[in-house]
Parts: C-alpha cells; structure tokens; sequence
C-alpha cells in the first residue's frame, strides 16, 4: 500500500515503513470517537480557559453571551441618591455660609462696641479738644452717641413712673420720649447745618455729626447717673437730668461758634440765627417734658388710661 504521506510502497502493512503513518483507512465516526476520548482526556480549566479566550480581531458570534447590562433601577437609585447628597450638601453650605455672616456681624458689633468705649472714655475727659480734631470717620461714634442720649433718657421716664405701679406705661413713658428725643437731636443737626449754609461756610456734613456726638458724650454719661440716682433720691437724678439736657445746648452752640460765623453780609446777624436756634430746640424739649407729664398725669387718673 502506497503511503498517502511519503508515497513509499509498504505492501499491506498497517504503518508506514519509513515515516510510520497510519495506512488504515478510518472512518468520520471513529475520528469523532477519538477527538472525544481525547476531550475527555483534557483537563477541565484547559477547556474553560480555550472557549473563554477570544481573539480580539475574531467575530463574536451571536450565540455567545454578551456582558450582563446594568439594571436600570439601580442607575435611578444611584442618581436620586447623588440628588439628595447634591441637595443635602447644598444645605450645608447655606447653613455654613449663613453662620458665617451671622459671625461676621457679631464681630463687627464687639469690635463697633470695643472701638466706641475707647472712643468714649477718652472723649469724656477732654471734649472740647478732642472736638476739633475728629473727622467724616467719626460720624458713627456720633450717632451711636445720640442713640445713646434717646435711649437713656426714655429709660428715665419708664423707671420713674413706673416706681407709682401705673399700667400701659410703655408706649406713653418709653416709645414716646424715645422719639421726641430723637427727634430733638436732628433737629438741632438740621438748624446747625441751616446756619451754616446760610453762613455760606464750606463744611461736611459728616464731620458736623461727628463734632456734635463727640460733645454729647458728657450728657450720656449724665443720663447713666440719672437713671442710677432714681432709686436713691428723685432730686438728684432731676438735677443729672437737667444737666444732660443743658449738655445738648452748649454742644450746639460750640460747635456754630468754632466755625468763621458772620463773613458775608447777610439778611440776619449771626447772633440771631444762632438764637433761633436754640429757641426752636428749647421748645421741641419742653414740648418733650410738658407732653411726657401731662400724659402720665391722665394715665393716673384717668380709668381709660389704663392699659
């Protein structure tokens, strides 16, 4: 038999002579039998491994299993999860930023009260000197000054008649003499501001409430003692109150007459307009006092009086 390999002539052996191939012709059912045996012969991992090793440049067939997606409920958990932290988070922030601006404010304020306590002390001393030198800077010191004055000297009113155990006295001995004093004070800026623009003297406004306050700072020291003395001896807390108001005229005309008063010539003699002045706010505190006792005096006898 002619071998189909090397074409030597073996006669009708089995093998060939020289190159030891099989020259029994087989059968596709005994090759099928034999890739089997051999399968089974095969490890199990080495089988695994080859079917799950998949060239990249070969064509994946459509039997084959593709990589298991994502389950959509998942992603939708995911996202309102990422939401909620997003929202969560941005509370936070709000909560942060909004503790940070209320610390801000407290600072301002302690540093705002450390600075005018300083300014305070230092002014009650020298006045008058320290009246000259301020500035725009200063125009808060004095408004803080003329709140100082207002709310004291309301203070006084309220603890003074509310000593007789009256009702509805704080609207009549607190709210009112609150704004009447307050009122007071601007119109004692405005009538300077008045007098020295018909002066035609150059000036700032800001400075002229800084000037003014700096004066006032002996009237709020009065005003403490005033309300101190009430529970000691009516009198003397009188005389402080008097004092204070005494204060806020002085601090008026100090502060016209340090300007170059009466350098045109003018309608009214600087004399006069600075006695205007002083008459019109004379007026609006005796308004004040006279307002503030014949109020309390109907609340006292009055039975619709009571609140």
């Amino acid at each position: 038999m002619k071998c189909p390999v090397c074409n030597h002539e073996n006669g009708n052996a089995s093998f060939c002579e020289r190159c030891g191939s099989n020259l029994t012709p087989s059968s596709p059912t005994a090759d099928s039998a034999q890739d089997q045996q051999s399968a089974a012969a095969e490890p199990e991992y080495t089988r695994w491994s080859s079917t799950q090793a998949t060239p990249s440049h070969a064509p994946i067939s459509s039997n084959t299993p593709s990589a298991p997606r994502p389950v959509q409920h998942v992603s939708e958990s995911s996202d309102s999860t990422g939401t909620e932290g997003a929202s969560a988070s941005g509370d936070n922030n709000t909560n942060q930023w909004n503790n940070i601006v209320q610390n801000e404010k407290v600072q301002q304020a302690k540093e705002v009260s450390k600075q005018y306590l300083s300014y305070f002390l230092s002014v009650l001393t020298r006045p008058y000197q320290t009246m000259k030198t301020v500035g725009e800077q200063h125009s808060l010191n004095g408004w803080i000054t003329m709140a100082l004055i207002a709310l004291l000297s309301s203070t006084y009113f309220l603890i003074t008649f509310g000593r007789m155990d009256m009702d509805g006295l704080f609207i009549g001995g607190f709210i009112r003499p609150l704004l009447f004093t307050a009122i007071s004070l601007v119109v004692a800026i405005a009538l300077m501001y008045a007098i020295l623009k018909i002066e035609k003297i150059t000036f700032r406004p800001k400075t002229l409430v800084a000037q003014f306050g700096t004066l006032l700072v002996p009237a709020v020291a009065s005003l403490v003692l005033a309300n101190l003395f009430i529970v000691i001896s009516y009198s003397i807390a009188i005389f402080f109150l008097v004092v204070s108001f005494l204060i806020i005229f002085v601090s008026l005309n100090t502060v016209l007459f340090q300007y170059p008063l009466n350098r045109t010539k003018a309608a009214i003699d600087s004399m006069y307009s600075v006695l205007i002045a002083n008459v019109v706010l004379f007026y609006i505190l005796y308004r004040l006092l006279a307002t503030m006792i014949m109020g309390l005096i109907s609340l006292m006898f009055s039975p619709f009086g009571r609140m």
